[in-house]
């Protein structure tokens, strides 16, 4: 879809079917989120994926193979990308550390924690955080702060955060990660376990992180 051109029309219903979807089936229970999503356009951070792929309700859309088709960065489902954000529980005004660049959930985001908060995405790959700044730019999302640097070591400059999303796959909970979390915070990773990826949701309590109530 490089060289042709998108039926905004075509966007519009997609995305809000996609949407109302996610609402019909519990997914999106916040009106918060459900406007965020209706409002950034997933498929302008897909360049290059048709509509139909880019508004799949659960498919991701791969952005980056290596030279042996090894998946190295998508563009989540959106089913996975509102569960995420639902057991972030965002509100405006709070700082957010994303760990794993692609520039639309970083948008989403942005959406949550209003003009108030602050968002910080960070990826080890270069050309990945590039893609993040030129995308979040073009879609007026310039206050969103894009790192790279390995989110292994903690981020220069953060100091404590109220949510920290890793939208990378992983198999442990960084140190780092929990290191920036206000008392109280809230830490939302999809951890790899038994051969299956769930998303969890931990609060950032006295010793340490722990499962949120429900989780």
């Amino acid at each position: 879809m490089t060289n042709k051109i998108v039926d905004p029309d075509e966007a519009t219903r997609l995305r809000n079917q996609v949407v109302d979807e996610l609402c019909a089936d519990g997914t999106v229970s916040s009106p918060e989120i459900e406007a965020a999503m209706r409002n950034v356009p997933r498929h302008e951070f897909a360049p290059g994926t048709s509509l139909e792929k880019a508004y799949d309700t659960y498919a991701a859309v791969i952005t980056k193979t290596d030279e042996h088709g090894v998946q190295l960065s998508s563009v989540s489902a959106p089913q996975v990308q509102a569960m995420m954000l639902e057991q972030a529980q965002m509100r405006p005004g709070m700082r957010v550390l994303e760990v794993g660049s692609g520039g639309l959930n970083a948008a989403y985001l942005a959406e949550l924690v209003g003009e108030d908060g602050e968002v910080v995405t960070i990826d080890i790959d270069p050309a990945v955080t590039e893609r993040a700044r030129r995308l979040l730019d073009q879609h007026g999302y310039e206050d969103v702060r894009v790192v790279t640097a390995d989110a292994a070591e903690p981020v220069p400059d953060l100091g404590e955060v109220d949510v920290v999303m890793v939208t990378a796959g992983a198999w442990d909970i960084s140190p780092s990660w929990t290191s920036h979390l206000k008392q109280g915070g809230r830490l939302v990773v999809p951890l790899r376990m038994r051969g299956l990826t769930r998303s969890v949701a931990f609060t950032q309590a006295t010793g340490g992180a722990r499962p949120a109530p429900g989780e």
